[in-house]
């Protein structure tokens, strides 16, 4: 009568590093250990060969034997003893694998616990592994600090662009992302869930005209909200495209129709920007008194790429205080970035963001 064989389940690829427990199925007598043995695909010789004590349809291979190395295939036997010591017949084939290092798979613009300024957001992700695996489909999940499931990518298998827009964040509220793929060998990713806050100033719209009806005179009387201000330029105005002004060995200064007072905000638009390169600067009748400078900065910035952000700092009284915008790609000389700066209840807000191309911007 023949011996009955254990079945092994598919073998995933997995990181020779971080080892893998191979599962069988199995008809018979109480199984009370089992031993797994493991060939290299092409010379077939032994690599591994390990018994274990456990009741478990299961093998967890043992670090401690350094038998397998990443980039390379191999098959797998499992034999299982009962408590006689009679041991199960080995599988004629054994199940192939393959041990791959564990891909890089995670996002490139946010990290756990940061806050971003807008209801929506393009989350971007990497994906890495040393011995050349392909990704093969991927997609990003978002829910709500209960785990509430709000939006998803649906399954992707475009590899060549990995971003997603999710949008409908709101204010003053926390999520979680999390983005989870597979290789083209069946090799799972998973960046795990990213905590993110949501935090962005609505800022009131006013009515552009007031009408008030003049019943006498058989007219009605418009009344705007809009206070005209011309700024005057230190030197001589160079134009590009007969569009925009080149302010990049220039000032242009607006001291009239212009009040620096209370509740305000403030919104930019330029392109060219230069590392290190003061752009805006803001004061009250008296210098000392208040005084706001813009500063575009470069740097590692807490990461391992060099990135950049606007540096907003406020001189009160001789008090200084540093304000920082989020993080950005470093910028090109032809990318368009829009800068709002903004003052509520004494306290500021710096928001910049990249918009597109060179089409309706002023260089600096």
């Amino acid at each position: 009568m023949q011996t009955p064989q254990a079945t092994i389940y598919k073998i995933p690829p997995f990181d020779a590093e971080l080892g893998y427990s191979i599962k069988f199925t199995w008809s018979g007598n109480q199984v009370v250990k089992n031993r797994c043995v493991i060939r290299e695909n092409e010379s077939n010789q032994i690599v591994y060969d390990k018994t274990i004590d456990s009741f478990k349809l299961e093998h967890n291979i043992d670090l401690s034997q350094p038998a397998l190395t990443n980039g390379q295939k191999y098959n797998a036997y499992i034999t299982v003893f009962d408590k006689d010591g009679n041991e199960s017949e080995i599988q004629p084939i054994g199940t192939p694998f393959l041990c791959l290092k564990k891909p890089v798979f995670q996002f490139t613009n946010i990290i756990d616990g940061q806050t971003i300024s807008s209801s929506s957001y393009q989350f971007l992700l990497s994906y890495y592994q040393e011995n050349g695996e392909p990704l093969d489909s991927w997609s990003v999940t978002v829910y709500s600090n209960s785990f509430t499931l709000l939006a998803a990518s649906g399954l992707k298998y475009d590899t060549s662009a990995l971003s997603y827009t999710a949008s409908g964040f709101s204010n003053k509220n926390e999520y979680y992302v999390r983005a989870v793929g597979q290789t083209v060998n069946g090799m799972a990713v998973d960046t795990g869930y990213i905590g993110i806050s949501v935090y962005y100033s609505s800022h009131d719209v006013f009515s552009l005209l007031e009408l008030t009806n003049v019943p006498e005179a058989g007219a009605i009387h418009l009344r705007s909200n809009i206070i005209s201000s011309s700024g005057q330029l230190k030197n001589e105005a160079v134009y590009i495209d007969n569009e925009f002004i080149d302010l990049r060995n220039n000032e242009l200064i607006y001291d009239k129709g212009f009040f620096f007072q209370g509740d305000f905000s403030f919104v930019l638009l330029f392109y060219g920007i230069r590392p290190n390169q003061e752009i805006l600067s803001m004061c009250s009748d008296a210098r000392k008194t208040l005084r706001l400078t813009v500063t575009y900065r470069i740097g590692r910035l807490g990461t391992d790429e060099t990135t950049g952000c606007f540096e907003l700092r406020a001189v009160s009284n001789g008090v200084v205080s540093v304000y920082y915008s989020g993080k950005l790609p470093l910028l090109s000389e032809e990318d368009k970035v829009g800068l709002c700066i903004s003052r509520q209840n004494g306290y500021y807000q710096l928001e910049a963001e990249v918009i597109g191309g060179r089409q309706t911007r002023k260089r600096f």
